[in-house]
């Protein structure tokens, strides 16, 4: 078996990289061992600058411009898989827009560090080898955009973080890990279920998030309407409620044909047979759509997508099965 070559493309975040002043190469820090460590394994890696940005500062139009670059990457026959570093206050979006706009049976890996290299139990290293040993990995060919931390592997749909200071920093609620990494060792148990890709050319970026609170009025939900945005998305109560006295403005926000996207607050399936105003009954007469299994975040996410691939906001349904 020939050497095996990763393209690790770095955006920024607490996963920190610097220049070699011998080489001018771009190298994590303190990881030239590790880099010669994964080498001595048959993997050859590249390190690839994209941005050098804080996970709150990246944009999902900078998204959509890092999946047309990875792809551009995927298509040299040389090339195994590629692997991407991102701050991890934003890198379940980023993931998620990478799984919805990338084919490809390359495998695709995100990773980052919970914790800065300076802090006590620094865990960018690890993240970053076990991400290379995953991109390399015939076991997860096949599998879409996967997120590697902390020795897990997780479907881009699913990953959430759960935590600021943990280095288990990411978890999947309602589905579990879908693998995890022991050693060099790659075990996948499970394979993504719903995954889906959306050739967009460009993302509809007038998407707002609204998630409600107990006794919130909806004066957010009014100023979107009268911004005149593409899409909200609301982050509703359960499995699918909102307070009685929102349901004018998203039927008016509906009559103006902005696209109302109902997310679950807690995850899972949104249905419910309460007869109650605000009720699921009352939004799926309203002509809602639903984004089951889908956070809020995600969500809006996929419904900028969606949007930038029809001609018709209406058309968008498809993409919301």
């Amino acid at each position: 078996m020939g050497v095996k070559k990763v393209v690790v493309v770095t955006t920024g975040g607490s996963i920190a990289f610097k220049r070699n002043p011998a080489t001018g190469a771009l190298v994590p820090v303190d990881g030239e061992d590790i880099i010669a460590q994964l080498s001595n394994s048959g993997i050859e890696v590249e390190f690839n600058e994209f941005s050098s940005l804080p996970g709150s500062h990246f944009t999902p139009v900078q998204g959509l411009e890092l999946a047309r670059h990875i792809d551009s990457l995927l298509r040299d026959d040389a090339i195994s898989g590629v692997v991407v570093t991102h701050g991890t206050d934003t890198l379940e979006e980023t993931a998620y827009l990478l799984d919805l706009t990338i084919h490809h049976e390359k495998p695709v890996i995100v990773t980052g560090a919970a914790r800065p290299p300076a802090m006590p139990g620094y865990d960018g290293l690890h993240n970053l080898a076990g991400a290379i040993r995953a991109a390399a990995a015939a076991e997860t060919r096949e599998s879409g955009v996967l997120v590697v931390f902390a020795g897990q592997i997780f479907a881009a749909g699913d990953v959430q973080k759960a935590s600021a200071h943990s280095v288990d920093a990411f978890t999947a609620p309602g589905a579990g890990p879908l693998g995890g990494i022991v050693a060099d060792r790659i075990w996948m148990r499970h394979r993504p279920a719903q995954r889906m890709f959306i050739p967009c050319a460009h993302l509809e970026e007038r998407v707002d998030l609204i998630t409600p609170g107990q006794g919130s009025d909806d004066r957010m939900l009014r100023h979107a309407i009268a911004d005149r945005v593409a899409g909200i998305v609301i982050e509703a109560f359960g499995s699918g409620r909102v307070p009685p006295w929102w349901l004018p403005a998203i039927q008016e926000a509906i009559a103006q044909r902005i696209m109302v996207v109902i997310a679950p607050r807690v995850g899972g399936a949104l249905y419910d047979e309460y007869g109650y105003v605000g009720a699921y009954h009352d939004l799926e007469r309203l002509g809602v759509i639903f984004a089951h299994y889908l956070n809020g975040r995600k969500a809006r996410i996929k419904l900028m997508a969606a949007l930038g691939a029809v001609r018709r906001p209406e058309d968008v349904r498809v993409w919301f099965p």
